[in-house]
């Protein structure tokens, strides 16, 4: 009982913060504190002020000007909390006794709670019509995520221990890591499913490990 309600208020936090997505400027270089460098330097603390066509760095912690060299490609990092919204679009279900391995696409929704590390780059391209600046971003995460979702439940799932054929309705938790470009997140994750119900006790998949992969859209 203690874990139903624990899944019932993370998909309750699903729903409502796919209520609330918006527009996210963590994939935008903008004003705030990043960590900065410019090769072979090593990155250091700075505050970042974003101009219509410019970049400006601050040097904060009391530490000396950064001597930022023109036209050579500048490097930001910056670690944050991430909470995205996710689905596993397949499930690999290793083989059992009655089975062989399974790929199951059935219909699943997660809320995803982690680590996340956003790297930008302005890179500064030589080009005929002089130099042009080219933003570029990618993140990094690692984190847990829990929700639920719909599996087909039947003999065969059960070994033979009903005789009807029904979408379940099952709880999900598990862990992935995921790489983000813009909004974007795409990942592998290992998760495990609990059947709700009254055929849970039988279903061969109850609790069982899988292996998947997944896309999210990031909300914080």
């Amino acid at each position: 009982m203690r874990h139903t309600l624990y899944y019932l208020v993370m998909a309750f936090g699903l729903i409502t913060s796919c209520a609330s997505v918006t527009d996210s400027p963590k994939y935008q270089l903008a004003n705030g504190y990043y960590e900065f460098r410019q090769r072979p330097s090593p990155y250091r603390k700075a505050f970042v002020e974003v101009l219509d066509d410019s970049v400006r760095i601050h040097p904060v912690n009391g530490g000396g000007p950064f001597g930022v060299l023109p036209s050579e490609d500048e490097y930001f990092r910056q670690k944050s909390f991430d909470v995205d919204v996710i689905t596993v679009l397949f499930r690999y279900r290793p083989a059992t006794k009655t089975l062989p391995a399974q790929l199951n696409t059935n219909f699943n929704g997660n809320l995803y709670l982690g680590y996340r590390v956003d790297q930008f780059q302005i890179d500064f391209q030589q080009t005929p019509a002089g130099i042009k600046k080219v933003n570029r971003h990618q993140a990094f995460s690692v984190g847990g995520f829990a929700g639920f979702g719909s599996t087909f439940v039947s003999p065969w799932t059960t070994n033979n221990q009903i005789t009807d054929e029904y979408d379940g309705i099952v709880l999900t938790h598990g862990f992935a890591g995921m790489i983000g470009v813009n909004a974007l997140t795409v990942g592998v994750a290992v998760g495990w499913d609990y059947l709700t119900g009254r055929d849970k006790h039988v279903w061969i998949y109850q609790a069982k490990p899988w292996l998947g992969l997944t896309l999210g859209l990031n909300i914080n």
